[in-house]
């Protein structure tokens, strides 16, 4: 299931516990270790190469203590340092990155809100992260799943199924309910031939559908809680009374409340909970291409936004990255938020679908916006007005014009 673990480490305290797990996580299924340190304003705090070198020898000692396959790689930091882990990942086809959620100095490098939120967001394989003291050597007795019905929580079930398949452990789902509550955890019997049937449905669509998914795995039963209330709250409710030695969820969530949006539920999940967290991003392996182009540049050059061939002439009308060019979505993420994480600058205000700064007019494709309280039926319908901020792709690509808050029309109503 993994075959290479890399492991960032700036040899504080947690990333000594951090490579403690990996490496029971290396011994159960046989990986290999690559141990990496990024110098200059990266992961070690002095940026001392002398101690960068020397965090990354004292891990691998240990790994290569244990029998196992160790690598090492001191990096000089040309970019943010999630970016260059990222790099070092895809440089040695890693499958699963194991990191702390503070570094050096208690703030730290690996502060959530910083480097391990950033990895956890643009990475594209499983990101473990783990407090100080609470490494558990790569435990896996209990694992538990969080679902939403989106595209990350799906990708996250899967990826605990083959977990609970590979070790043997007890598979525990939780979906937090607006409307319904089971008050006890229920075990289900995914093997019965008859669970199908609606006298075994529990009513409630993210649930049922993990439900029908399990009945093609080899998985013989599952246990399955319905709490509601806050998410965060009672995802960690749930893994403190279950006694869950992991916890495997999506990092980004159901487009309609974004409850597992990194900076609100996953980040408090992380933070909180005394047990590894395994975040699945499927945002970047189903993402979708928006081509954009910034409507101050259809104003200063007398462009119409009706005109059928306005992209072709953006192409070619040598314009920069911020004006004109392409950028990618997953399939659960507001595009405002995938254009900052390009890099770009976007307009936007309240990023809750209550002002205007943030629309775009979509040219081509579909846009579904969340609850949004700003626009018209008409300015959604005819004109393809879309608030960015509440915006999830639904088609295979997308054109669009921002910064259309400059338009006659929307100007007054600017925040």
């Amino acid at each position: 299931m993994y075959n290479t673990i890399l492991v960032p480490t700036d040899g504080s305290p947690v990333a000594e516990d951090v490579g403690t797990y990996a490496i029971g996580l290396a011994e159960r299924f046989d990986a290999a270790i690559h141990v990496v340190s990024v110098l200059e304003g990266g992961l070690v705090a002095s940026g001392d190469e002398d101690e960068g070198e020397r965090a990354v020898e004292e891990l691998a000692d240990r790994a290569r203590d244990r029998g196992l396959d160790v690598t090492t790689e001191l990096r000089e930091q040309a970019d943010a340092v999630h970016e260059e882990i990222l790099a070092a990942a895809d440089e040695r086809d890693a499958d699963l990155i194991a990191m702390g959620t503070t570094g050096r100095s208690g703030v730290g490098r690996f502060l959530l809100g910083s480097v391990a939120e950033q990895t956890l967001r643009e990475s594209s394989v499983p990101v473990a992260t783990v407090h100080e003291e609470t490494a558990l050597e790569g435990a896996f007795e209990r694992v538990l799943v969080p679902t939403d019905g989106s595209h990350s929580s799906e990708a996250a079930l899967e990826h605990a199924i083959d977990l609970a398949a590979e070790t043997g452990a007890r598979l525990h789902i939780v979906h937090v309910s607006d409307e319904e509550a089971v008050e006890e955890m229920e075990t289900f019997d995914v093997a019965d031939t008859t669970a199908a049937s609606d006298d075994d449905e529990i009513g409630l669509e993210p649930v049922d559908d993990a439900l029908e998914y399990l009945r093609g795995t080899q998985l013989d039963v599952v246990d399955i809680s319905i709490p509601s209330g806050r998410v965060d709250q009672q995802i960690l409710a749930t893994a403190a009374t279950s006694d869950a030695d992991c916890i495997v969820m999506g990092t980004h969530g159901e487009t309609g409340l974004r409850r597992y949006l990194l900076g609100s539920t996953t980040e408090r999940v992380v933070r909180f909970t005394g047990v590894p967290v395994i975040g699945i991003s499927a945002t970047r392996a189903e993402a979708v291409t928006v081509e954009y182009l910034d409507y101050q540049v259809v104003d200063e050059r007398g462009w119409s936004l009706e005109d059928e061939d306005l992209l072709e002439r953006a192409a070619e009308g040598d314009l920069d990255d911020e004006a004109h060019g392409t950028f990618e979505v997953g399939r659960d993420e507001y595009v405002l938020d995938a254009a900052e994480a390009a890099g770009h600058s976007w307009p936007f205000h309240c990023r809750a679908g209550g002002c205007v700064n943030c629309t775009a007019v979509l040219l081509e494709g579909e846009l579904e916006m969340d609850v949004q309280r700003s626009l018209s039926e008409e300015e959604v319908e005819e004109k393809g007005f879309r608030l960015t901020c509440v915006a999830t792709p639904a088609s295979d690509s997308i054109e669009l014009v921002y910064g259309a808050k400059h338009l006659d029309e929307l100007r007054d109503r600017v925040v």
